[in-house]
């Protein structure tokens, strides 16, 4: 697993917990360290030891802490180089939906060796489209979750979303069925409201 993400699971645990809880995580993971390196790749069991180390202390499942990691990533301080990479999406929710079919070729641009999944997205009509996304490691797509409902919120647009998964072959494939019910736009220093 790519540094990047480990160190964004330390500075979650840290910011939404301790520092204290941090290096007990680490402790009962059996790490030598404390400190994870943006840079470096790690061995893949190490993320998945952080993560159930993390959640026998916090008494939280698996799925429950991706989906809340993901909504850090794009509102804590510590990622805000994904949140950028995500924003640039456009001035909507639905803009920043479309963009996503084109965040893993800007993500390898930027990141070569960063672990993100494919997307596409498919509009059914304009306020429902399903995301398909397949990610290399297995069990990630709680993440995505998060992701998706903390960024509908920062474009402030109310949101409905379904996942469901479906095992493949070599890859996990998350789908997300998202009905946008409605969005506030700012349109000439004023408040727009649309899709009702």
């Amino acid at each position: 697993m790519h540094g990047m993400i480990n160190r964004g699971l330390q500075s979650y645990i840290c910011d939404t917990h301790s520092v204290d809880v941090w290096e007990e995580t680490c402790e009962r993971a059996k790490l030598p360290f404390y400190d994870f390196e943006y840079m470096l790749t790690y061995d893949d069991s190490t993320t998945e030891d952080l993560l159930s180390s993390f959640g026998a202390l916090a008494h939280r499942q698996r799925d429950e802490i991706l989906e809340d990691f993901g909504t850090y990533m794009v509102s804590g301080k510590a990622l805000n180089t994904m949140r950028r990479l995500l924003k640039f999406g456009g001035s909507s929710y639905v803009e920043f939906l479309h963009s996503l079919n084109f965040v893993y070729d800007r993500a390898k641009m930027a990141v070569p060796d960063l672990d993100i999944p494919t997307m596409e997205l498919v509009e059914n009509n304009p306020t429902q489209f399903v995301l398909y996304t397949r990610f290399r490691k297995r069990g990630f797509g709680p993440t995505l979750l998060g992701l998706l409902r903390a960024l509908a919120n920062d474009y402030n647009a109310l949101v409905s979303i379904a996942h469901s998964r479906r095992i493949l072959k070599h890859v996990d494939e998350d789908i997300f069925t998202i009905n946008l019910l409605c969005e506030k736009r700012r349109a000439n220093n004023t408040s727009e409201l649309v899709h009702d």
